[in-house]
Parts: structure tokens; C-alpha cells; sequence
């Protein structure tokens, strides 16, 4: 069973900021969470020193007022009593900080809020750096495990992505949407066959993989549902999102693969495309433990 032993949670102070700690606390509750951190970053401030020395509290006084207002609304809004929780005060780059915080505190996750107006960048550089799984949550009113959609490419990422479905969607009826998206080579014509003969044979070994996959799952309430999608040059992202987004899935599941074996450190375009073009899905990005070597000497790129 996956678990999230760690989490992170990156919170504000905004009128939604009581939203990401009630959602913490329902991934926590399916995660079998330890202990969750919040993490709030202190931009930094350029004061001149003149007034530094005139007003040398300033900067701590505003932290504090900062710290005590978030212990409230944690206190407020994270019903999860049997979970131990702290709060992290940073002053310094967002992007840095958030990365910093999860490798300092061995997070398993980190859980960050989008506005769906946001153009993704901090979400990218987040995603593109991060030492383990990463949830980049919408602020939606609820945030619920029962139609999660994983995409499929029979790789180790997609074990991974199932079970972690699986684990979050326990003991409460829901559906798992399992969508495997192919294309044809080019070179289908050496075949024999026809476009349409040689997308059908595809399909027929791809469903035969598929149902491999089911029957090693171990499901309770849940429902395992494949889909099959045919790439025409429509992009496979693409597809996959508007394919989550017709069945009205509430989570897409994907794993975060490295650009090259050396590089296990970076997600794969194909992920970092999803947070691109997906600002209103729940979206897990599964990394394997372990990736995380080399972290802080990447953040010097910051």
C-alpha cells in the first residue's frame, strides 16, 4: 500500500487558505499521514538600510502576526486531531523554499493550491525539481477520490500510479479510469496491413496488457475501467485530459519520469505538459522514492 508518511502543504494567508488545510486533511486521512507541515514563505524584502536601522523589528514583528494567524486557521480548519502537525515560517524564494522544506523535512508530498488563472509556472518549477510526489490542488470547493483517472503507458510509473489510485479511493465505492493512448507507426504499411488493421492489433495487445494489470490489482469497492484512445496527431496529453475531463474525474494520477536515466531528478515532458494544460483536475504526480538524490545541488539553479 502506498503511504505518504510526510506531507507538505504550502499555504497563504488568502480568503481560500482555510481550503488547502481541510483538503490536507482528507489526503492525510487516506494516506495514513504521520505528520503534515505547513509551510508558509516570507517573500523577501528590500529595505533600505536606513530604515533597517530605524525599524530593525519590522521584519519579525510581521512574522510573528503572520505565524500566529496561520496557527489559528490550522487550529480552525485541520480536523484531523490524531495527526501531528507543525507550522514552517521561511523568508526567501518561493520555489526554493517550498523544494528546501520537503528534502529538510523528508515529505513523501507536497500539496500546493492553483488559481485557475495562474499560468503554471511556479506549479512547473515545483514539479520539475521536487524530491518526491507532488498534488497541484485547484481551488475547488471539495476535493474527493471516487473517479481518478490514470493514464497507462505499462511502464513501472503506471503501477505505481494505479496503486496509489487504489490506496485513495479505499473502502468507498469509485471508479479508476485506466486509459492506455497508442499511435501507429509509420511504418505500419511494411505490415501488410492497413491503417485501421494495424491500429486494431495495437489495441487488441494493449488490452491484453491491460487486463494483466486489473487482475494483479487488488480492489475493494472500486471499479477498474479501460479506455483505449487512438493518437491521430491530437497529442497525447491532450487527449488524456479532455478524456478525464468528459468522464468528470476528480483526480488524474500520473508518474513524473525522468528525461534520461541520469536525470531522474526532472519530470518527463509528458507530466510537465499536464500541469500546463490542466488548471481544474486535482493532479498527482508520482515520483519513485529514491529520485531524489542530487536535490540541493539542483536548487543552486535558483
Amino acid at each position: 500500500m502506498i503511504t505518504f508518511d510526510k506531507v507538505l502543504v504550502c499555504v497563504n494567508l488568502s480568503s481560500a487558505g482555510h481550503n488547502i488545510i481541510e483538503k490536507a486533511c482528507t489526503i492525510a486521512k487516506k494516506a495514513q499521514t504521520k505528520e503534515v507541515a505547513f509551510l508558509y514563505v516570507v517573500k523577501d524584502f528590500n529595505f533600505p538600510e536606513e530604515l533597517q536601522q530605524e525599524f530593525p523589528d519590522l521584519l519579525d514583528k510581521a512574522i510573528e502576526e503572520r505565524k500566529n494567524e496561520l496557527q489559528r486557521l490550522i487550529e480552525a480548519s485541520f480536523n484531523c486531531q490524531d495527526i501531528a502537525t507543525k507550522l514552517l515560517i521561511r523568508q526567501g524564494n518561493l520555489t526554493r523554499e517550498i523544494l528546501s522544506a520537503s528534502v529538510e523535512e523528508a515529505a513523501d508530498l507536497i500539496v500546493i493550491e492553483r488559481n485557475q488563472d495562474s499560468d503554471s509556472v511556479l506549479n512547473t518549477r515545483i514539479a520539475r525539481r521536487a524530491a518526491c510526489n507532488l498534488l497541484i490542488i485547484p481551488r475547488t470547493d471539495e476535493l474527493e477520490f471516487d473517479r481518478i483517472h490514470v493514464p497507462v503507458d505499462f511502464s513501472n510509473y503506471t503501477d505505481l500510479s494505479l496503486e496509489t489510485a487504489l490506496t485513495l479511493s479505499e473502502g468507498q465505492p469509485s471508479e479508476i479510469y485506466l486509459h492506455n493512448v497508442y499511435s501507429v507507426p509509420s511504418s505500419y504499411r511494411y505490415s501488410g496491413k492497413t491503417f485501421e488493421e494495424f491500429a486494431q492489433i495495437l489495441e487488441e495487445h494493449a488490452a491484453k496488457d491491460l487486463l494483466k494489470l486489473t487482475k494483479t490489482a487488488s480492489v475493494d469497492k472500486q471499479k477498474l475501467k479501460t479506455i483505449h484512445t487512438i493518437d491521430r496527431g491530437n497529442g497525447l496529453i491532450d487527449i488524456i485530459y479532455k478524456e478525464a475531463k468528459s468522464r468528470d474525474a476528480n483526480l488524474i494520477v500520473m508518474g513524473a519520469k525522468g528525461r534520461t536515466a541520469a536525470s531522474a531528478l526532472f519530470i518527463g515532458s509528458k507530466a510537465e505538459r499536464m500541469i500546463q494544460v490542466n488548471s481544474d483536475i486535482p493532479l498527482l504526480v508520482i515520483r519513485k522514492k529514491g529520485s531524489n538524490a542530487g536535490i540541493i545541488e539542483s536548487l543552486q539553479d535558483l
